[in-house]
């Protein structure tokens, strides 16, 4: 009896322990909730002039700029990989041989950094978490130190202001950088003068693309918020509109997804996040297949006009609600017309795409150490022109909201 009465007793102090234990990790984990609840909510949204400084100068530029001797051919020195890509997406010198200036060559030999007239940094790559940041232990007045991004702000987790009077020159997709980069762009194609004149011969893409509009995504908890707005849109257009990809349930088969959404009038490029001249391939993509992009991104229409086409995207903050953004819309989709004046471009102009926009950017950095006009400078403030933006920087508070509104989203909270 003695020993029966022993096991009851440790039975129940295990219960006893066990419910304290329990009481202990459920009180633990409110109180976790709770406090992301409050990191999330502290994010504020940026106003009209911007997040970051809007005034000041982030650059100390010097008359001067030192020359490598002998640098005829100048060497690059990949001092960091494209995030952890040490090849930079497979780029090689056979990159130069189309450029206006093509005496250029590009290393990962450490090795050659005195002989280097150009080291370049990826943000992705500079600061890594078990060996910090990674800068070479000495530079020379002739190179030109770059930090590359294609990433925007809430994109980007790396605190910049240790950095001021590191960097030279700034490859970044801001049209604002010293080499910008792109996902994409256009070139005029002259027409020749038998056919200036003509309309006959061009193509009716109101009635190529056939079907009314669609959207494609695959990340539900972006900066954006933007299945909100698309969610509206799906309100008022109902079945003239489609929603692909994993936050819209059609799927797109691999093999023949170009096809399936290449026949729409109007596809939604809208992008995670609207930062300053932040446009990805999404937006050029559709331009490519013929379309009429639907945009939500950039600070404003002005970034889009900056770069795209004439007349040939619609923005969403161009309107004062999505109701008479889908009127316009439908407007154009009676109007043959109206609607091919928005493809209008495509009988003297071309895009292109996201990879020969990164083979282009190569030849601007080529021409761009070649060209003995530019003056020596440093970035004094590379913290202060990246803030310099209509989107907030990366933040945990951002970080954790963009995840609860997705899930709220999700769920039909938001």
């Amino acid at each position: 009896m003695m020993h029966l009465r022993l096991s009851v007793c440790r039975t129940q102090m295990l219960r006893r322990k066990w419910r304290r234990f329990l009481k202990f990790a459920l009180g633990s984990v409110i109180v976790c909730c709770f406090l992301l609840l409050i990191l999330a909510s502290t994010e504020q949204p940026c106003p009209p002039e911007g997040c970051g400084k809007t005034t000041g100068e982030f650059i100390q530029r010097f008359a001067r700029r030192e020359v490598r001797p002998g640098s005829e051919v100048k060497r690059i020195l990949r001092w960091t990989g494209f995030f952890e890509d040490a090849s930079w997406e497979e780029t090689d010198d056979s990159y130069f041989k189309p450029c206006k200036v093509k005496e250029c060559t590009m290393t990962n030999d450490r090795s050659l950094l005195d002989q280097s007239d150009a080291v370049l940094f990826h943000t992705g790559a500079l600061w890594n978490f078990w060996k910090g940041t990674n800068l070479p232990s000495r530079r020379h007045p002739y190179q030109v130190w770059i930090l590359h991004n294609v990433e925007p702000p809430p994109r980007t987790p790396l605190n910049l202001l240790p950095f001021a009077g590191v960097f030279n020159w700034t490859a970044w997709y801001r049209r604002d950088s010293d080499v910008p980069v792109s996902y994409g762009g256009y070139t005029t194609v002259p027409l020749p003068a038998s056919l200036k004149f003509n309309k006959s011969y061009r193509t009716n893409w109101a009635r190529e693309n056939n079907r009314f509009s669609a959207w494609m995504s695959s990340n539900c908890y972006d900066y954006n918020r933007r299945q909100i707005v698309i969610n509206e849109l799906k309100a008022h257009l109902g079945k003239d509109m489609d929603l692909y990809g994993k936050c819209g349930g059609k799927r797109c088969p691999e093999t023949i997804c170009y096809d399936t959404i290449s026949n729409y009038k109007f596809f939604f490029t809208f992008e995670n996040c609207n930062c300053r001249d932040y446009i990805s391939e999404k937006f050029w993509a559709a331009l490519l297949r013929r379309q009429v992009p639907v945009v939500y991104g950039g600070s404003s229409s002005r970034d889009y006009a900056k770069i795209a086409p004439p007349h040939s995207f619609i923005h969403v903050r161009d309107f004062k609600d999505t109701e008479s953004l889908v009127d316009y819309l439908h407007y154009l989709d009676k109007n043959e017309t109206a609607y091919n004046e928005y493809l209008e471009w495509t009988t003297e102009s071309d895009v292109y795409s996201e990879l020969p926009a990164r083979r282009k950017w190569w030849c601007d950095l080529c021409e761009a150490l070649h060209d003995e006009s530019r003056p020596a400078q440093v970035y004094t403030d590379v913290a202060g022109w990246v803030q310099n933006d209509s989107c907030p920087q990366w933040s945990i508070a951002n970080q954790l909201g963009r995840l609860l509104d997705g899930f709220k989203i999700k769920i039909g909270l938001l």
